[in-house]
């Protein structure tokens, strides 16, 4: 497969394709040419907006796994940030994953801010990165207990 710079919609949708196995995969999925496909990860000005949405939307509808480089795609565009929901052994009451999250990331934040930190009012790019280890790590379980509550709001229609 072609080169896509990173961060592009082309890369999102070579990313797509690699979620289900590749092109080949992709498009014995979706029921069309691997030219076809092939077409959604370069610009044409001779067709402008390449793959189409259409196709993308089939292909996570049949692998949800390929809609997920596109979500984050999108995600970034509008500032924001894409997190899939893992349901695996989260429960209606695992608050308690929250609060180890969260006190993960308050003793972060205090090591950054002591005097043994390099910048004591601020975050050094090691810290940052590590501190934002941490707050991934919390939204994760946080969005997870959304979803298990969610569901018990479902059940009980």
């Amino acid at each position: 497969m072609r080169y896509t710079r990173p961060g592009s919609i082309q890369n999102a949708v070579r990313e797509a394709y690699g979620a289900v196995g590749g092109l080949e995969n992709a498009s014995t999925d979706l029921g069309i040419g691997v030219s076809t496909l092939s077409y959604g990860t370069e610009r044409s000005d001779h067709r402008p907006g390449g793959i189409g949405v259409n196709y993308l939307d089939g292909l996570g509808r049949i692998e949800p796994r390929a809609a997920v480089p596109i979500a984050q795609h999108f995600a970034t565009l509008a500032g924001g940030v894409f997190q899939p929901v893992d349901l695996d052994g989260v429960t209606a009451s695992d608050v308690y994953r929250i609060a180890k999250e969260f006190s993960d990331v308050l003793t972060k934040d205090a090591e950054a801010h002591s005097k043994s930190s390099i910048d004591p009012k601020g975050y050094t790019a090691k810290e940052a990165g590590e501190q934002l280890v941490e707050l991934d790590e919390l939204i994760a379980v946080a969005v997870s207990f959304r979803a298990a509550l969610r569901e018990k709001t479902e059940v009980a229609r």
